[in-house]
């Protein structure tokens, strides 16, 4: 009778080991079949950073200040290979984040159709800035293109191939070998008309994901024509 008894336990105990083994194997299926959390998704493959001379745009549109002979920031627009970039959520502009860049931002990256600066700060932050906000910052958004403006001064690299405001016409490619020369990578170059002359508008830089280096640019249709015009003057004054 005691062997019995014994023998009863020892079932026991074997049945209680084998149901935790048989639970401990579900729960780790249940375990491995939980998706595990993915990194989000990129937004944009490579940022384009944005310079327009003033004298063309000028040209094209009525503007609220003095055109110079230079170029300034349109924009630092996160970009993509294959899709629209869209960004539909990030953080506000906060014009107290960039208090200490605005003497340098007021030169280096004015509106020339609005008398205020800071709504124009406002919308290249809201419609683009927001997109690399995991990488740059507002703050370091705008710090990006104020020290990529320092050191890619379209005005010199043009010059070192003798390309100048001058009224002469310069071809397309002559413009895109120089910038490749100085930068190592051809940028993408935009025109626009004005009556029948095609007027060099924008020169747009292409960063890697970081905004750390040049990168090349991918090919573009944002100018037409062959033979462009840099204006070193209003045409109507």
């Amino acid at each position: 009778m005691k062997g019995t008894h014994w023998r009863l336990i020892l079932i026991l105990i074997f049945q209680l080991h084998l149901q935790a083994a048989l639970c401990d194997a579900e729960f780790n299926n249940v375990c491995n079949s939980v998706p595990k959390p993915q990194p989000p998704a990129r937004q944009y493959d490579f940022i384009y950073f944005v310079q327009q001379w003033q004298l063309s745009v000028c040209n094209l549109r009525s503007c609220l200040k003095p055109a110079r002979q230079v170029f300034s920031i349109h924009g630092l627009w996160p970009a993509s290979y294959s899709r629209k970039t869209q960004c539909n959520c990030g953080s506000e502009f906060v014009p107290k984040k960039i208090s200490d860049l605005v003497d340098k931002l007021n030169v280096e990256w004015p509106s020339m159709i609005h008398e205020d600066n800071t709504l124009y700060w406002k919308n290249e932050w809201e419609s683009h800035g927001i997109c690399s906000e995991a990488v740059l910052p507002q703050r370091a958004y705008f710090d990006a293109a104020l020290k990529l403006k320092q050191k890619y001064s379209l005005v010199n690299i043009l010059a070192q191939k003798d390309i100048y405001a001058s009224g002469n016409v310069y071809s397309k490619g002559s413009i895109t070998d120089a910038i490749k020369t100085a930068t190592g990578h051809s940028p993408q170059i935009q025109c626009n008309l004005y009556k029948e002359i095609p007027l060099l508008t924008q020169i747009f830089l292409c960063l890697d994901y970081n905004a750390t280096k040049i990168i090349e640019c991918p090919p573009s249709k944002r100018c037409q024509y062959e033979d462009l015009m840099i204006p070193y003057s209003l045409f109507n004054t």
